[in-house]
């Protein structure tokens, strides 16, 4: 007869190496690619705080409010920018080279934020005046020449007219903007 082989009930089941072993894997690569994901994202909130830094430089600092002062100061600045900007050489030789010998200029009042100049003068006589008056109001360069004032001065010798002529000039600077 045949002996039977023997039963052992109580013995456990064999390992599954192969499939411990693939956990095993499957955990270090999970490892791996949390880590990667945790530098990846380290790497962009560098990258980021860079851009951000770069960004601040280069954009302009905000604007803050001028005190009274400040704002003075920046008002009389652009007016005398503005006074600055005229053509006043242009305009002393235009005066200049009409009524040579009649006239004397005394005193030249420019506004170059109205754009205007006021001259003072002395002419022999009333003709001369309206002779100085004609050629100003016949150079292109000046617009709006109007006689404002004229006055006999009989205490001076020579009697004397003295006289106030007001003009634009062309091409005029704007006035300057009002800082708030």
């Amino acid at each position: 007869m045949k002996t039977l082989p023997q039963l052992d009930f109580l013995a456990g089941a064999p390992r599954p190496w192969g499939g411990i072993a693939l956990a095993g894997l499957a955990a270090v690569l999970l490892a791996g690619v949390a880590f990667s994901s945790w530098r990846i994202e380290q790497d962009n909130r560098q990258a980021l705080a860079r851009l951000n830094e770069q960004a601040a430089r280069l954009l302009p600092p905000a604007p803050r409010k001028l005190s009274e002062a400040e704002r003075v100061r920046l008002t009389q600045a652009a007016r005398v920018a503005g006074e600055l900007r005229a053509p006043w050489g242009d305009l002393l030789a235009t005066f200049e080279e009409h009524g040579q010998g009649d006239i004397g200029l005394l005193k030249l009042e420019p506004d170059a934020k109205a754009g205007v100049v006021r001259i003072t003068g002395q002419a022999r006589d009333a003709k001369s005046l309206f002779a100085y008056l004609h050629e100003l109001e016949a150079d292109a360069r000046l617009v709006r020449v109007a006689l404002t004032t004229q006055q006999l001065e009989r205490e001076t010798p020579g009697q004397p007219l003295r006289f106030v002529i007001q003009a634009g000039w062309r091409g005029a600077p704007a006035a300057p903007k009002e800082v708030s």
